[in-house]
């Protein structure tokens, strides 16, 4: 089969989320696969290098160029997009392939143009995020002092008016993903809150949660200590990932500082990517609290293995409710104990450490380092191996392949 992949991340970005995985795990599978990346805008065309870029022999990532999105100049950019895939298919020899539009972008613009205009056989909405509760659908675009920047506010407002009706933030989430779940052969969704989400326009919903490379992880013998970890002391609480308040409990983790100030909190991770006001300064104050920085996936297994805890100290709302991070199976497959707030979790919890409750949360993370040993650690390894991305995929297909038959 070929998948055309509209991806919200771009491929190359360093963190590596659900859409890499999947594209990869396919390609593997033998499957042929063109991911495209989200529409480049003015500030991106800085880091911007080819259109087409050849990353296998089954694989192409495709990195549209959308300067502006009102019609009639998005009709342009639809026609571009369509031509360009589909030279992209010849270069991949797929012609004659089954062709699976696998849509993870609910907000790729002119969507329904696009879907309405490109040949595909079967379209997949796979959902992993309750977009609606993002920043940017909550207050809007955030002004900056920039001439790009005004540009980009005109461009977005005149999409708005001449694109989607009038429909904008939270509004505009939920039209297009009601005709998703309504114009689209099969839906996926990656938590039970996302589930519960979208049961209001679809009941056929089928739940397939993260998971992880476990092989990435699971080391006989520890990788090579991070050099920017030698001089901190144990135990070790680390966090990966994002740190974003509407995202992470900022808070929770000052709490959790002073609350042990024996122990050594590390993030590891970007800072302020969809929220630019975050306060970081009481956090970076505490002694005990150490900001790496954002590290390549490929490094990432190195700091789980010389953690001796991890933890994932999200708010608790109505966008985490529809979490299910990575990252919480690459903690079980590095075998430490992950101590949570995320009743998405809940179902694997086999230690007993998810809990919304953030006074028991800061307890947990004490019970977990002193109820730690060897058994607990083979537990957790042997559960995150039965959620691999492989099987996960597999199973995707499955549903993918079950579908076509019927209409074949």
């Amino acid at each position: 089969m070929l998948f055309i992949i509209l991806s919200n991340q771009q491929f190359d970005s360093e963190m590596k989320t659900n859409k890499w995985h999947v594209a990869n795990q396919l390609v593997a599978k033998g499957h042929k696969v063109i991911f495209v990346d989200p529409p480049l805008r003015f500030k991106a065309l800085k880091n911007f290098s080819k259109v087409i870029d050849k990353k296998s022999e089954n694989l192409i990532v495709y990195k549209p160029i959308n300067l502006l999105n009102f019609k009639p100049i998005s009709r342009l950019n639809t026609i571009s997009q369509k031509n360009i895939i589909e030279s992209a298919i010849k270069i991949l020899k797929a012609e004659n392939e089954k062709r699976v539009l696998y849509i993870y972008h609910f907000d790729f613009p002119d969507l329904r143009d696009f879907i309405r205009d490109f040949k595909h056989d079967i379209k997949i909405y796979d959902c992993v995020d309750i977009y609606s509760e993002f920043p940017e659908y909550i207050t809007g675009a955030k002004i900056n002092p920039s001439i790009i920047s005004l540009i980009q506010q005109f461009d977005d407002a005149l999409r708005v008016k001449l694109n989607q009706n009038g429909l904008s933030l939270k509004s505009w989430v939920d039209a297009q993903e009601k005709w998703l779940c309504e114009n689209c052969d099969l839906v996926f969704a990656s938590a039970p809150g996302i589930v519960s989400h979208l049961n209001k326009w679809r009941q056929d919903i089928h739940y397939l949660p993260n998971a992880v490379i476990f092989e990435k992880y699971d080391h006989k013998n520890k990788l090579p200590e991070p050099h920017d970890m030698k001089n901190i002391g144990h135990p070790r609480i680390g966090f990966i990932g994002a740190i974003d308040s509407y995202k992470s409990n900022i808070k929770l983790i000052e709490d959790c500082a002073k609350t042990y100030p024996e122990y050594q909190f590390i993030m590891v991770g970007p800072e302020k990517v969809s929220d630019p006001n975050l306060d970081l300064s009481v956090l970076k104050s505490l002694e005990n609290v150490h900001f790496l920085g954002q590290k390549p996936w490929e490094e990432t297994p190195a700091y789980f293995d010389h953690f001796d805890a991890h933890f994932i100290p999200y708010n608790i709302n109505d966008y985490t409710v529809g979490c299910h991070p990575i990252k919480f199976f690459e903690g079980m497959a590095a075998g430490i104990p992950t101590i949570t707030t995320l009743s998405s979790i809940k179902e694997f919890d086999i230690d007993g450490y998810s809990t919304e409750n953030e006074h028991q949360f800061i307890k947990n993370i004490k019970i977990a380092l002193e109820e730690d040993n060897v058994q607990k650690r083979k537990a957790r390894k042997e559960l995150a191996k039965k959620h691999s991305w492989s099987s996960k995929v597999d199973r995707q297909v499955e549903l993918i392949t079950g579908k076509l038959n019927v209409r074949s």
